[in-house]
């Protein structure tokens, strides 16, 4: 039955697109103010708002699960894990804010009449999403900036990187986002080159971080094997540098999935812009699946992480059967 259901839904909603993908940019244009939203339009929405809501709950249930975890744990209280808190909180706030605002703002759009309200409610939406994506964005260079400084400055890496200041960046980081997005209410070309600034220095600092990184480990791995014969004296530089290659490596995967799934929706935005809103609206769900994704990816990457997370589940199972 579950099968039949898949099979009829992908067929419609691949229908759909096709006849999407068939109108002329000017048909696109006027998609949402047309009274009569064609049926394959509506399709589309309707299924890209189905769609947001088990991504939702995922991001939901998955992000509380490691930001109860690292509370719980004394173990899991170190700087980088930290940052990593800071992004799980980021990606809650998308489960149980802004996706739901999505969903709204989809259905408003599509049924309706009142344009202020569309308007409104689209300010409200396009505010919570730009903050909360961007404050992803900046804690996710901000790990990159952490794992730099831990592969480069090893011994000064436990005064330099600490708890509070690692707070207060991401205090910073969330103030700031808050108030570059709230100018779309001032002028939206603000809002515009704002986000455009800040996407185009994330994107420069953390690549330049991961390269850096990488030249970095490769350095020391060499020079473990050159002087692979001191096996006594080398041993636990050895478990440094395998340790913190693993933790770069962590970092790096998660950058980038992130730039995968923001990839489709930066290209729309700034490139096609509102030629296609039904590219805007499938590649914002693209984006969400960031949210989703990435504590499974903490799971399959940190062991720490992974284990205290299964002993949660354990004791949530025991509670529920008993």
């Amino acid at each position: 039955m579950l099968v039949v259901f898949g099979v009829s839904f992908l067929y419609e909603i691949n229908n759909a697109t096709k006849k999407i993908l068939n109108m002329s940019s000017q048909e696109t244009v006027n998609l949402y103010n047309q009274e009569n939203m064609t049926d394959a339009a509506t399709k589309v929405f309707l299924v890209n708002c189905a769609v947001n809501v088990p991504l939702a709950l995922a991001a939901i249930i998955g992000n509380s699960l490691v930001l109860h975890v690292a509370r719980k744990s004394p173990t899991l209280r170190s700087p980088s894990l930290v940052l990593l808190c800071g992004l799980a909180m980021s990606d809650l706030a998308v489960g149980t804010v802004v996706q739901p605002l999505f969903i709204a703002n989809e259905l408003i759009r599509l049924y309706s009449r009142s344009q202020r309200f569309q308007q409104l409610f689209q300010g409200v939406y396009n505010t919570f999403g730009f903050s909360l994506c961007g404050i992803s964005l900046c804690t996710v260079t901000a790990i990159g900036v952490d794992r730099l400084i831990a592969v480069e400055r090893s011994l000064h890496y436990p005064s330099i990187v600490t708890i509070p200041r690692v707070r207060r960046v991401l205090v910073a980081i969330w103030i700031i986002s808050l108030i570059l997005t709230s100018s779309r209410f001032w002028q939206e070309k603000i809002l515009l080159i704002s986000l455009g600034t800040v996407i185009c220095a994330c994107l420069c600092i953390s690549t330049i971080c991961h390269v850096k990184i990488y030249r970095t480990v490769r350095y020391h791995q060499s020079a473990i094997q050159l002087q692979f014969l001191a096996v006594e004296t080398n041993t636990g530089h050895a478990n440094k540098v395998t340790s913190l290659k693993k933790s770069a490596f962590n970092a790096s995967i998660v950058f980038l999935v992130l730039i995968i799934c923001y990839s489709p929706y930066l290209v729309v935005f700034y490139v096609v812009t509102l030629v296609n809103p039904i590219g805007r609206s499938l590649t914002s769900t693209i984006v969400f699946i960031n949210s989703s994704v990435n504590p499974f990816l903490y799971c399959w990457r940190i062991c720490e992480i992974r284990e205290a997370v299964k002993q949660t589940c354990r004791e949530v199972v025991c509670c529920l059967t008993n």
